[in-house]
């Protein structure tokens, strides 16, 4: 192809680049600095999971396990969430909740669903429906396991109900 027809504004990986731009704009915005975007992909992933181990929950939030393992650490250190050797394999921590970590999704979470909703305010309920199960497959097609949907990796797990 020669670079003189390639058009930036309708390259795919661009135009989702600009997404993520403007996702972490409102994120900023409206969510503030804490929790960050994968923060509360990890706590709202033990909200509905309670007691999962490390791998399982990279897969929950759709992390690399080595992020994952940044994330917990640091949620970890600001009491957001506990570890407690597995009984059944004491080589393997089970991650909970903490009260304030419980409380921490809780005060977010209409904040990030308006994260959500201003970054597809201008699209129909059907475009918008359409985007979700567009990206939905995509990324269920990857052929790395860490970067899967959480549909893929957890699949015939039910979340936790309170």
């Amino acid at each position: 192809m020669d670079p003189a027809d390639f058009v930036l504004a309708q390259a795919q990986g661009h135009l989702i680049r600009r997404a993520q731009q403007i996702h972490t704009e409102y994120w900023a915005a409206l969510v503030g600095p804490e929790p960050t975007s994968p923060q509360f992909a990890v706590l709202l992933s033990l909200f509905h999971h309670p007691a999962s181990d490390q791998s399982t929950l990279a897969a929950l939030a759709s992390l690399h396990p080595s992020t994952c393992q940044d994330v917990v650490a640091r949620l970890h250190a600001k009491h957001l969430l506990s570890r407690a050797v597995d009984p059944a394999d004491r080589r393997r921590w089970l991650l909970d909740l903490t009260e304030e970590g419980r409380e921490q999704v809780r005060a977010v979470l209409a904040d990030v669903e308006e994260v959500g909703d201003r970054l597809v305010e201008s699209l129909n309920d059907e475009d918008r429906a359409q985007l979700i199960t567009l990206l939905s497959t995509m990324t269920s097609a990857s052929t790395d396991s860490w970067v899967r949907t959480p549909a893929v990796e957890t699949e015939g797990l039910e979340p936790a109900r309170e």
